[in-house]
């Protein structure tokens, strides 16, 4: 198995470069257009990036399955990097002119490329490794792209912060819009040394109804009750990460004064946590044994965002490192809860349909992400940001109190 793992090290560089590389620019790109509308009094604009964002995954995630199981991974993702491009050209000339129509526009170009992206990447980290190590791949590559996560976000405040000549337009703004056009055509350059493998999926028939294939293919997951549960976890973890960061953009500078700088460092300590859990999960779980993790993952997310809350709730003046704490912990209990999950997914399903069956686990993902954005539009006219993250702690130990019952029953039938 090492001979193996050494000789895939190369090619999952590659993957891991091209990775990083979109995620960051996602990240770096979307932050900044967060930021500018907190600031412009225009905080619901969070709840409608989000929502379109979230669409392509819940109308065209069956598309991104079929492409990935029907051509060469490698095809899909130089062609979607060529499609990242395009929509980092649109949101450039948004965020310059600040065409709030332009910048919405490239946000759904942004979901469409990850739609189609994501089946592609996932489903070849079992096609270069042994199963045994995709979860400590996985937890490299989760790493890898949280880090990219966590520049994105904090290079953003302090990006749009810079006022080193003064220009007509801001120029953090343009600093921005130029970078994210410079990361693009890094990213296709580097989506030419993806690991190219023979398609697996033969003639597969194209799935003309996008959402109810999608349906139909997690409505054949009830016969295998552990990847089910996989699926579900995995979509409930993004559904609380991403209403959490939407909340703590609005708590760091409507609710706590903060700069755009030190909002996007509250952002970026959650996603610190994230890669302290990946980490601690590839040492405690196997695609075997993950299951033990899930109570305790979703249980210490749920205190620490209570925590978290209280903190912001009840004093008048909170410690900004406290906070820092606390959201890291919650982060950590996140990666811990998540990195089994993605990779059980990845390896349950038989070689040809596992892009369907990602792509399946990403239109449930997203429906939840889409499902965070109109809630926290809701939330955020009705409650403090404080006052959020006492619901979405509350939200997150009820799941874990029902993951107990889950796993009983999970267990139960499985044994039979």
């Amino acid at each position: 198995m090492q001979q193996e793992i050494k000789q895939a090290r190369k090619r999952f560089i590659a993957m891991a470069v091209t990775y990083f590389l979109g995620v960051f620019n996602d990240n770096f790109f979307k932050q900044a257009v967060l930021l500018l509308a907190v600031g412009a009094g225009m905080s619901s604009l969070q709840g409608r990036a989000t929502e379109l964002f979230s669409l392509p995954f819940i109308l065209f995630s069956a598309w991104g399955g079929w492409l990935a199981d029907r051509f060469t991974k490698k095809r899909v993702v130089i062609g979607v990097k060529f499609l990242e491009l395009a929509a980092m050209l649109i949101g450039a000339y948004g965020i310059v002119t600040m065409n709030w129509t332009c910048v919405l526009a490239m946000v759904f170009l942004m979901g469409l490329q990850s739609t189609l992206f994501g089946p592609a990447l996932n489903g070849s980290i079992p096609e270069l490794y042994p199963p045994e190590y995709v979860t400590t791949a996985n937890s490299i590559l989760k790493l890898v792209t949280t880090i990219a996560i966590l520049l994105g976000m904090a290079l953003a405040g302090f990006a749009l912060d810079l006022h080193l000549l003064q220009t007509r337009i801001p120029f953090g703004v343009l600093v921005v819009a130029g970078g994210v056009v410079c990361i693009a055509l890094l990213g296709v350059l580097a989506s030419f040394g993806v690991y190219s493998r023979p398609a697996t999926g033969g003639r597969i028939p194209f799935p003309w109804t996008g959402p109810l294939q999608s349906i139909r293919d997690l409505h054949g997951l009830q016969n295998d009750s552990l990847l089910l549960l996989a699926v579900c976890c995995d979509s409930f973890f993004y559904f609380i990460s991403l209403l959490a960061v939407l909340v703590i953009n609005t708590l760091g500078m409507d609710q706590m004064g903060l700069s755009k700088s030190a909002t996007s460092i509250l952002s970026v300590s959650l996603m610190m946590g994230v890669c302290i859990g990946a980490f601690t999960a590839s040492r405690l779980t196997t695609n075997k044994r993950w299951t033990h993790i899930l109570v305790p993952g979703a249980m210490g997310m749920g205190l620490c965002m209570l925590g978290a809350g209280l903190l912001v709730q009840t004093i008048a003046e909170p410690r900004f490192y406290q906070l820092l704490l606390l959201l890291v912990a919650t982060g950590s209990f996140g990666g811990l809860f998540l990195i089994p999950v993605t990779s059980f997914i990845q390896v349950r399903p038989a070689a040809d349909s596992k892009g369907r069956i990602i792509a399946a686990s990403n239109f449930l993902a997203f429906s939840g992400m889409w499902c965070s954005g109109r809630i926290f539009t809701f939330m955020d006219g009705a409650l403090r940001p404080s006052a959020s993250l006492l619901v979405l702690g509350t939200v997150s130990m009820f799941v874990a109190l029902l993951l107990v019952v889950v796993l009983r029953r999970v267990s139960v039938s499985t044994k039979s």
